[in-house]
């Protein structure tokens, strides 16, 4: 993984180079270009990355000028959401899945179960708590394995149940508890967070990101074929 994120961050550097000067430029205003997407004639598009969010890019006809936003002609017509959406998007594989197997998740359900579905969760977020109540049948059942990759994006209070989750004797019994009583939660906010906690649920955060889900829950499973999906 170290190695990989090394190599994306020099080939993002040697990419960033060669952009035009009000493209570099938006590096000051944080955002980090990730590649080309097709524009209307005398524009040029980019995709961008504001602390996670995709963003979609245009360098003006006049060269000198950068606008964040979509396009759209006389008619109305988006003239941005399909390329966008074409070039932004990640590609799903099975190196996707592999990451996944490979990330710090907690489990709930038979180990022997014929599908497995990896569910990026937040501890306050309320539909990711209607996912758990609706997934259960099918839990119980034996039919799904769910892999919970812990987030913290949704409230301060995230991070700290999250750890606490983890960090529990039993983080799936915990995890349960907190799901079952979710509006008045009886695991506690952890008061001090491991460093090696923090880094897990950080880990799983920029996971996230990477796979392009903006929101939790952030769904993936793989079909009858073996194809690699996500739901956010």
């Amino acid at each position: 993984m170290l190695l990989l994120a090394a190599c994306l961050t020099l080939s993002g550097a040697s990419l960033a180079a060669s952009w035009p000067a009000p493209i570099q430029a938006l590096t000051a205003r944080g955002i980090t270009i990730r590649s080309t997407m097709p524009a209307p004639a005398g524009f040029k598009g980019y995709v961008g990355d504001f602390h996670g969010r995709a963003l979609p890019v245009y360098l003006l006809p006049d060269g000198k000028h950068t606008m964040i936003g979509n396009l759209f002609d006389a008619n109305g017509q988006d003239l941005t959401g399909a390329a966008f959406a074409a070039n932004s998007t990640p590609k799903l594989t099975q190196s996707t899945w592999d990451e996944l197997r490979k990330a710090d998740w907690i489990a709930e359900g038979s180990k022997s179960a014929k599908r497995i579905v990896y569910v990026f969760t937040d501890t306050e977020c309320p539909y990711c708590h209607r996912l758990w109540h609706a997934i259960r049948p099918q839990v119980k059942a034996g039919k799904v394995q769910v892999r919970y990759l812990l987030v913290a994006v949704i409230k301060p209070q995230s991070m700290p149940r999250a750890a606490s989750v983890l960090d529990a004797k039993d983080p799936i019994a915990t995890f349960t508890r907190n799901e079952s009583d979710f509006r008045n939660s009886p695991v506690p906010l952890a008061r001090q967070i491991p460093a090696a906690t923090r880094e897990k649920i950080n880990a799983n955060n920029n996971l996230m990101d990477q796979l392009g889900i903006s929101g939790t829950p952030g769904v993936m499973y793989k079909d009858a074929q073996g194809k690699v999906h996500k739901i956010v």
